[in-house]
């Protein structure tokens, strides 16, 4: 397989980078993989995260659009060669949003709300001001911003009017890269998937890879693998626990699932595959119940040391 011709050695340790999606979630700190001395203490609690790794995937700017000094607090604490991938706010993606969380001079934006008072369906001018205010908060973080990554809600299936939102929103944050994590199976279809990933590839945005439970139901993406972009490819484990995909009510019993080795393992070998075509990749670990994302993370890290290990030691044979 023919790299890019300005890619760095395959083995370099930075191209693959592990991380958790949040540094901030409650199981980690009842889990106890913070120490006494940080876990009450939000700067402590991230400098501890960024000591053990390169990456994380930030999860409030979901819900929450961050002020840019929350952003500045963040990159401060963080080495230089550190890597964030934000979340788009609720209003970008399309979720119900709660006005009242978005920044006052949003909320009178027009918009289509729901029989709860959330916001269903965001105008233009809505969605837009809510891309440049993340935009803007998250320019202290310079170089350290991997990707804002675009999580469609499971309600959109897969068609032109949709892809060209999409274009439009990626088109939108640039020169800041985009990955896009399609959560209908109809993304997967052979025409859609070809007609998506071209886009993706002409946008210079990356398709997000997932791992998930094996069960074909519209809610659920097969584990394909899928690169767009030359500079980021991405992947976020979700997880296998099929019951409660359906029936938990929250994300700790949803994600609730202790990755094994074996399970780990059949992702080695296309991590590296999509470390080949692209600069850079992002292994985000998003079983968030208790610490088992922190483990899994560094347990694949391990695998793919020993992965990259035995490569050399038959290479130098």
């Amino acid at each position: 397989m023919t790299r890019p011709a300005s890619a760095p050695p395959r083995h370099d340790p930075s191209r693959i980078r592990v991380g958790t999606a949040s540094w901030t979630d409650p199981g980690f700190i009842r889990a106890g993989w913070y120490p006494d001395s940080v876990k009450n203490d939000a700067e402590g609690r991230l400098r501890y995260y960024a000591e053990h790794f390169p990456m994380v995937e930030v999860n409030a700017t979901f819900y929450a659009l961050p002020t840019v000094g929350t952003v500045e607090a963040w990159t401060d604490r963080t080495p230089d060669d550190f890597r964030f991938h934000v979340k788009a706010h609720q209003v970008i993606s399309g979720h119900p949003s709660d006005p009242g969380r978005l920044p006052a001079p949003l909320r009178g934006l027009p918009a289509e709300l729901d029989r709860r008072g959330r916001i269903r369906r965001p105008s233009r001018e809505l969605r837009d001001a809510a891309i440049d205010t993340l935009l803007e908060a998250c320019g202290p973080m310079g170089e350290k911003l991997g990707a804002i990554l675009l999580q469609l809600p499971p309600f959109v299936t897969a068609g032109e009017r949709q892809r060209d939102e999409i274009a439009r929103i990626v088109e939108r944050r640039k020169p800041v890269r985009t990955a896009v994590e399609f959560r209908h199976r109809s993304w997967a279809e052979p025409a859609e998937r070809t007609a998506t990933s071209a886009l993706l590839r002409e946008l210079d945005a990356a398709w997000v890879c997932v791992d998930a439970p094996d069960r074909d139901v519209a809610n659920i993406m097969p584990r394909i693998v899928e690169v767009t972009s030359p500079h980021l490819a991405y992947l976020r484990m979700h997880g296998r626990n099929a019951t409660a995909w359906t029936t938990g009510r929250t994300v700790a019993e949803r994600f609730d699932h202790d990755y094994t080795d074996a399970e780990l393992s059949e992702w080695i070998d296309p991590v590296i595959g999509m470390a080949e075509r692209a600069r850079e990749v992002a292994v985000v670990m998003n079983n968030n119940a208790r610490d088992y994302a922190l483990m899994a993370a560094d347990r694949f890290r391990s695998l793919l040391d020993r992965a990259r290990g035995a490569e050399d030691d038959a290479g130098s044979g």
